[in-house]
């Protein structure tokens, strides 16, 4: 007997409950279903562009009941363990009957079964996705190609989702808006061509030749709102063209995260589009800019979501308290490789400015800088500098790190924390999203600066030390 995943999106219609008679009204979705041949604890639903959320699963009973609210229309991805199920919710006012999935949690290749109003839609989905990794295949072969070889397969690529897309009995609307997504996609791919094809080729000189068709990318209108909920690759080729631009605009030494900001404020005229790119991009980079208070100011001047910048008040607000001068936040009783617990106020108060290197062992670009940390340590290591290692991994990864100590004979302060950025209150308190990420401190214990030049920033690191007499 096979052994099935059955998943039924049922949606609660609230009506007005005496009184005149009032339009019902759909304001809420609620997401059940009964798994089998699945043994964690969480079903996940996100989307790419405004949702992500962790649905509690009853192992014992083998099923799960949510509520989910303020859906956006668009395309979803349920990960129920390693199984990736793409699917379509549209508005709540939209569907009138349950949506049913049934889909083996382990076997990939058995397709999904879908019912309900949207089983077009989302069988279309899987089978789609399908085509496109047969038609393009690998990617660095794609981009290997010679241009009018590119282009070919580009053209087949396009003209066969376009076909099947017509073939699949899809709504109007949606079929309307997946030919457009296509277009968005063939032309996200003409868009990256040049700068691919050099890498491939370790070939930074590549030019593409006069005929090749670099204005199909630039054809494509900033302000539309529909598209941009809808494609990803709308979404993708709006953010690549902002970047395009921003890089002009800053010039050769301008700072990129306020020009980008400029940039969207002058290119985009349509409210939603413009807040959300305002948005994503402050809430992925404020915690790491250079000039917080300017960057914080362009955002309020040019966002109109009251939501959006009440979110990013309370991120700058918290920033603040992180600022050059301050105290820095504290860490407590971490596990030293060397021995026994270390905690902040042990390592500063010695005369020496504090180097902090907050990294885990599963990071790629974290390892990348150990070399050049170590050859900075030996470099400044009778002067009055103290370099600490801060590793954010769980604790389960405690082996793994005293390994990688090991082999890579890594110097200075090596600490455990024995737990993620987003647990450790420390990294909470620096707002960590990203790693590696470098702290310096004065030998107070105050903060120079939040987001010090990495080891692979050389000059830029030097010249901070020789400003501060290290």
């Amino acid at each position: 007997m096979k052994k099935l995943f059955l998943l039924t999106l049922s949606f609660v219609v609230l009506a007005s409950c005496g009184g005149d008679k009032k339009e019902n009204v759909k304001d809420y979705l609620v997401i059940s279903g009964k798994v089998d041949n699945f043994r964690k604890r969480k079903i996940e639903i996100s989307n790419d562009y405004d949702f992500d959320k962790e649905i509690r699963f009853d192992r014992k009973n083998k099923s799960f009941l949510d509520t989910l609210r303020k859906i956006t229309p668009g395309h979803y991805t349920l990960k129920i363990g390693r199984r990736i199920v793409p699917i379509y919710l549209s508005s709540v006012e939209d569907l009138d009957e349950d949506l049913e999935l049934i889909v083996d949690a382990k076997k990939r290749t058995v397709d999904p079964i879908f019912k309900g109003k949207n089983a077009t839609i989302n069988t279309f989905l899987g089978e789609r996705d399908k085509k496109k990794n047969i038609l393009l295949g690998d990617v660095r072969k794609l981009y290997a190609l010679n241009e009018d070889e590119f282009l070919s397969k580009m053209d087949k690529f396009k003209s066969t989702l376009v076909d099947f897309a017509e073939a699949s009995n899809l709504p109007e609307d949606y079929l309307a808006k997946e030919k457009r997504n296509t277009h968005y996609q063939f032309a996200v791919a003409i868009k990256n061509y040049q700068n691919f094809h050099r890498a491939v080729y370790g070939d930074d000189e590549f030019v593409v030749s006069d005929k090749f068709p670099l204005d199909i990318p630039n054809e494509v209108s900033f302000d539309l709102p529909e598209d941009y909920t809808f494609s990803y690759w709308y979404r993708a080729l709006i953010k690549r063209r902002i970047d395009d631009a921003t890089n002009i605009k800053r010039g050769e030494k301008g700072d990129f995260d306020l020009a980008f900001l400029e940039t969207v404020n002058e290119k985009v005229k349509d409210t939603l589009v413009k807040n959300h790119l305002l948005y994503t991009n402050v809430d992925d980079r404020i915690t790491i800019v250079d000039n917080l208070n300017e960057y914080y100011g362009k955002f309020s001047k040019y966002s109109t979501n009251n939501d959006n910048k009440k979110k990013i008040s309370a991120l700058y607000n918290k920033l603040k308290l992180t600022a050059k001068g301050n105290p820095s936040p504290k860490f407590e009783n971490v596990e030293n490789y060397k021995g026994g617990k270390t905690s902040l106020d042990d390592i500063i108060g010695k005369g020496k400015y504090v180097y902090i290197d907050v990294w885990a062992t599963w990071c790629g670009f974290c390892k990348k800088e150990v070399p050049l940390l170590k050859r900075l340590e030996q470099q400044y290591h009778d002067k009055n500098i103290e370099f600490v290692s801060l590793s954010v991994d769980k604790s389960s990864s405690k082996d793994k790190w005293k390994k990688i100590i090991e082999d890579k004979e890594m110097g200075g302060i090596q600490l455990f924390a024995g737990k993620t950025q987003k647990e450790f209150q420390f990294t909470q308190d620096y707002l960590i999203k990203g790693l590696p990420r470098f702290i310096l401190l004065d030998p107070d214990g105050n903060i120079v600066t939040a987001n010090a030049p990495f080891p692979s920033q050389g000059n830029k690191l030097i010249t901070m030390f020789e400003e501060l007499g290290i």
